[in-house]
């Protein structure tokens, strides 16, 4: 999943609210941040015995692993990989979520979505600050302040800023409105002229670019508040960037519908309360779900994914989303599962990751993963350098590595850095809070997963 602090997410990472990360190159779940336990930096005290000859320093250790994710619920690789076998949609959600059932229930008609302003979440390195600009194409725009337009004209760039906590806007033709809230719409909508050629609007500092709904032009905190407000049945679908849509064509078109269904049950969640800060319902990275509009909308193989938000919905205020004992879930998603001979490949259980028992996030076989074509994380190696593997374990000098203990996903649970006299320290906690703690240490700056098969001297 990609964002604009890139396809990972920041150390420490939070724990994903709906979105899931992506493979390096292609993003990214999530609402478990509070209910992190943080990793527990653990001393021993074994010394070695006297006369017990001096263990190698190597340079740096080789961290090999597979996977790419957090491990919590659906696997997409392993959804590709299911539909290209011949299973359903249903079947692939029945798979990953325990005790689930996808469907139908009445939603809401419209989501906002903030893709410019501040950060209502408080993560390190997310949220927009400074000017932006707004660009039209393809047809004509018009600004308004509730009902009444104050500006209009054709194809241009208009400029965003703030003063006092009004928004600033400068037309092409360089006048300057200025009020609590703008709405910008443009031709082609239902909003405005419906029957011309659809423009398109783009938003500087933002990696998306917009053909439906409007935008609503605020400030807050000093920055400009930009936010897509659209239907959330079919057009904030059409644009959720999470799945490759190039899959429909090569027998991914169920995994395309489980990842439509998924998408809204999140969505629908998240509208039951709007946040203050951004005025939204959601943000569009992995803050909560990758959101890429038109970019996704019309990008590469584009129709097998509208034909798999459609094929989920009934209508604008009634669609297909996950549920559980009759509710709608937030369920998580991720990019590949990992394994080893021992483990085999599984998804992982929430409270191994996270903190919390979530009753339909188990750990389920997931051989899928392994083999989807064009999975490049079935294997992985990242590089530990022997200082950086000294700060991770507090050592002055570290020997040896070993992963001693393990999640039933197979996820590492603890690893024991031993030094040249014997001595041990070790790191343990959860799983994603271990892929953090590691990661950051790498020459990388990121570990793919927690699914680590082997440590060894580099």
């Amino acid at each position: 999943m990609s964002t604009r602090a890139g396809a990972e997410r920041p150390v420490p990472s939070p724990a994903p609210r709906g979105g899931r990360e992506r493979q390096p190159g292609r993003r990214r779940p999530h609402r478990w941040r509070h209910l992190l336990l943080p990793v527990v930096l653990a001393a021993a005290s074994l010394v070695a015995a006297p006369g017990t000859a001096s263990a190698a320093v190597p340079d740096r250790f080789v961290i090999e692993g597979s996977g790419f994710g957090h491990g919590v619920g659906m696997a997409q690789y392993g959804a590709y990989e299911m539909s290209r076998r011949g299973h359903s949609a249903a079947g692939i959600l029945a798979h990953y979520y325990q005790g689930t059932v996808a469907k139908r229930v009445n939603t809401k008609t419209l989501i906002d979505v903030q893709v410019y302003g501040p950060d209502p979440y408080s993560y390190a390195s997310y949220g927009d600050a400074g000017a932006t600009k707004v660009t039209v194409r393809g047809g004509g725009w018009r600004l308004r302040v509730g009902e009444r337009t104050v500006a209009f004209g054709p194809a241009g760039t208009l400029n965003v800023s703030t003063a006092k906590g009004d928004v600033l806007v400068r037309t092409p033709d360089g006048r300057l409105h200025r009020h609590d809230e703008l709405t910008l719409q443009w031709a082609g909508t239902p909003s405005y002229k419906p029957g011309a050629s659809p423009a398109t609007a783009s938003v500087k500092g933002a990696h998306g670019s917009y053909r439906y709904g409007r935008l609503l032009l605020s400030a807050s905190q000093g920055v400009p508040n930009v936010v897509n407000r659209l239907r959330l049945n079919t057009d904030y679908l059409y644009g959720v960037a999470e799945m490759p849509s190039s899959w429909g064509s090569a027998g991914g078109q169920q995994a395309l519908r489980a990842q439509a269904v998924v998408a809204r049950s999140y969505a629908v969640l998240e509208t039951a309360q709007r946040k203050a800060v951004c005025r939204c319902h959601v943000v569009d990275d992995i803050r909560d779900q990758q959101f890429s509009g038109w970019k996704k909308a019309s990008g590469e193989g584009s129709a097998y994914w509208r034909k798999a938000v459609s094929s989920t919905t009934r209508s604008l205020s009634r669609a297909s989303v996950l549920t559980y004992g009759g509710r709608p879930v937030a369920a998580h998603y991720y990019s590949s599962s990992g394994g080893s001979s021992r483990y085999g490949w599984r998804s992982a259980r929430s409270e191994d990751v996270w903190s919390s028992a979530v009753p339909y996030e188990r750990s389920e076989t997931d051989p899928y993963s392994k083999a989807a074509p064009g999975n490049g994380m079935v294997r992985w190696e990242r590089a530990l350098s022997q200082a950086r593997a000294q700060q991770l374990f507090g050592l002055d000098r570290v020997a040896s590595i070993k992963v001693t203990d393990r999640y039933s996903s197979g996820q590492v649970k603890r690893l024991v850095a031993t030094a040249p006299n014997g001595a041990t320290r070790s790191v343990s906690g959860k799983a994603d809070q271990i892929r953090s703690r590691v990661g950051a240490k790498t020459s990388a700056g990121n570990v793919p997963s927690s699914w680590f098969t082997s440590i060894r001297p580099g």
